[in-house]
């Protein structure tokens, strides 16, 4: 009866990497499942995938508690609630809307586990009620020396819980499992079903895994550069519509907004081009833009180009 502690070179990590490609039906239910762990399990499952191991039905995953997102960090948290799917729902949206996950890995990691949930090798259900319970069961290939083992104790499935938190877990092989296969199994049958076209469409819809056509990147990058070149305080247009009015012009907001844009890029890099289109008052920002700064200079602007 092994104690497993995440210390002392003795993770529950590196235990289940070795466990699981010997399994040839994984069962986990735990109150916490942070995508922080995804790295953990893609590693492994698609190792085994390559290797035509996984067949359908091989994990399920019981959660249950739900996920949310503080301080740049995902935890999970005990919420009743009448509508356990709609939570569920919830918890896809503020898990993968953290910056942090917004990474090349997260994306391919989450491809490889779209294709499992679709192929029915992962299942994943929610319990109806708060359950703060960690299990996780193994029944073994043929050929090893027992024919299953189950491990719990206090290790949720986070990159946390499995690796560097200290935790107590206990491996128990000789006796109990029956026992512990049929309260996850009552637990599972009893927990709500989730589609799973419904949880893909939400997750490629309503999260930053949606997909994006190449002029809708282009359009939100330009957007994001231009507005991080823009002086957008009320404070700093109203005193170039002063300038403007006071110099008898009309302040027009676009000639407003490339004052200020041009004021920000001079300060930020000492220099500027204007190149608008003829007839938007290139000849006026420029002065305005000038005086602005506080500095002097000289204005080209020959009339025989005027109407050009």
């Amino acid at each position: 009866m092994p104690f497993i502690t995440n210390s002392d070179q003795k993770t529950l990590e590196q235990r289940l990497r070795y466990i699981i490609p010997k399994s040839v039906e994984i069962n986990i239910l735990v109150g916490f499942f942070y995508f922080s762990s995804a790295h953990f399990l893609y590693e492994v499952l698609k190792d085994m995938e390559e290797k035509g191991k996984l067949r359908e039905g091989h994990i399920k995953i019981l959660v249950g508690l739900d996920v949310d997102q503080r301080i740049n960090k995902l935890y999970e948290y005990a919420l009743e609630t009448s509508d356990p799917k709609n939570q569920f729902f919830l918890s896809l949206d503020k898990a993968f809307t953290s910056g942090d996950m917004d990474r090349k890995e997260t994306y391919e990691q989450v491809e490889f586990f779209i294709k499992l949930l679709r192929e029915n090798k992962l299942l994943l259900r929610k319990t109806k009620k708060p359950n703060h319970a960690k299990l996780y069961l193994f029944i073994l290939e043929e050929g090893q020396a027992i024919p299953h083992l189950f491990i719990t104790g206090s290790s949720n499935l986070t990159s946390a819980g499995l690796s560097y938190q200290e935790e107590f877990n206990v491996e128990i092989r000789d006796y109990g499992f029956e026992e512990a296969k049929a309260y996850f199994d009552k637990l599972w049958k009893e927990a709500v079903s989730l589609d799973v076209d419904k949880i893909l469409n939400h997750i490629r819809t309503k999260t930053f895994l949606r997909a994006i056509s190449p002029f809708e990147a282009y359009v939100y990058a330009l957007k994001t550069y231009m507005e991080s070149y823009t002086d957008t305080s009320e404070s700093s247009k109203n005193t170039i519509k002063t300038l403007l009015e006071e110099a008898g012009y009309k302040a027009y907001s676009y000639q407003v907004e490339a004052i200020a844009q041009a004021v920000r890029i001079v300060n930020t890099h000492n220099g500027v081009i204007l190149a608008d289109v003829v007839g938007l008052g290139k000849s006026v920002i420029a002065v305005a833009v000038a005086k602005r700064l506080g500095t002097r200079g000289i204005v080209i602007a020959p009339p025989h180009l005027i109407g050009y």
